[in-house]
């Protein structure tokens, strides 16, 4: 059993440090747990500062931290939850195989106009896209992606643990192309926001 406990700690500590990688900034003081829980509470992942404070060891804690922190933590590296994190450290990176169409979204047929997505895929990448009606699509931020803030592209169908296939992508003033997100190990969607039709 210690074996496993050392096991887990090690992959939180990996953990920790990608998520300083994402964030670009060490998470060290009292005012950095601060910013990062803040940080989390606008994708929608609520870890308070003093439960960060423990993952981090900033606080002295010998029990395990809480799956659920951990995995809101996983999210924000494109992972489904902490066990697919620790999974991937194992298979370089490759998230376990899940069945195709577990969950799947038509944009232009189950999201009205300025729906709100969440799209995160490994390594480390999150963009918020807004709906625009007919499965088109403007990217609101971005972090660690070669898509950028203004972006605007099509897309039919998001199919979760999947690559993500986008169509007629702008960027500033280069000609429409295509882009695929999450070649490797697919992407994962949460609806932040559906308004009211």
């Amino acid at each position: 059993m210690k074996d496993n406990k050392k096991d887990i700690s090690e992959v939180i500590k990996i953990l920790c440090e990608r998520i300083e990688d994402v964030f670009r900034r060490k998470i060290n003081s009292p005012n950095e747990f601060i910013w990062l829980s803040n940080e989390l509470n606008k994708y929608s992942e609520h870890v308070s500062p003093t439960t960060l404070k423990r993952i981090w060891q900033y606080i002295p804690n010998t029990n395990t931290p809480r799956n659920s922190s951990l995995s809101a933590l996983a999210r924000q590296l494109g992972y489904d939850d902490f066990s697919h994190f620790a999974i991937s450290l194992t298979e370089g990176d490759e998230q376990s195989s899940a069945p195709v169409l577990s969950a799947s979204l038509h944009p232009s047929k189950e999201l009205g106009i300025n729906a709100r997505l969440r799209l995160t895929w490994a390594p480390s990448r999150i963009v918020i896209i807004r709906h625009l009606g007919n499965g088109n699509f403007v990217v609101e931020s971005s972090q660690n992606s070669k898509l950028t803030a203004g972006d605007t592209f099509n897309c039919e169908m998001l199919i979760e643990g999947e690559p993500l296939y986008l169509d007629n992508l702008v960027q500033a003033d280069r000609p429409p192309t295509g882009y695929v997100c999450g070649k490797r190990s697919g992407i994962h969607y949460n609806l932040l926001e559906r308004p009211e039709s």
